[in-house]
């Protein structure tokens, strides 16, 4: 994985803080007030064309929507981070992998 040009790395590093302060309130936060949250960053990695962030944040919006409970929201958190320095060549690929990770851990 290659990491990113200097021109996108303040807005990862922002919503790198983002996903981390996320991380850290969940569980106190209602469905609408997380949706929320969790949009905000898909919709701000799409904005910037970080697919990889936006494909799995994408992904993470449609568990919690599913099933709140069933969803494995450590998982999700670890992958968005990671995701956040991804370089624009592997991009996609890199968001294949990470939601493959995703479904593997949440099987085994």
């Amino acid at each position: 994985m290659q990491l990113r040009n200097d021109a996108v790395l303040p807005v990862c590093a922002d919503l790198y803080t983002r996903i981390e302060q996320l991380e850290r309130d969940w569980r106190a936060m209602t469905l609408p007030a997380l949706h929320e949250a969790v949009e905000s960053i898909r919709t701000a990695a799409m904005t910037h064309r970080l697919l990889a962030l936006e494909g799995i944040a994408h992904a993470f919006e449609r568990s919690i929507a599913r099933n709140r409970q069933g969803t494995a929201f450590g998982l999700y958190f670890d992958q968005l981070k990671l995701a956040t320095g991804c370089a624009e060549i592997d991009e996609a690929d890199a968001r294949d992998a990470m939601l493959a990770a995703i479904s593997v851990r949440m099987a085994g």
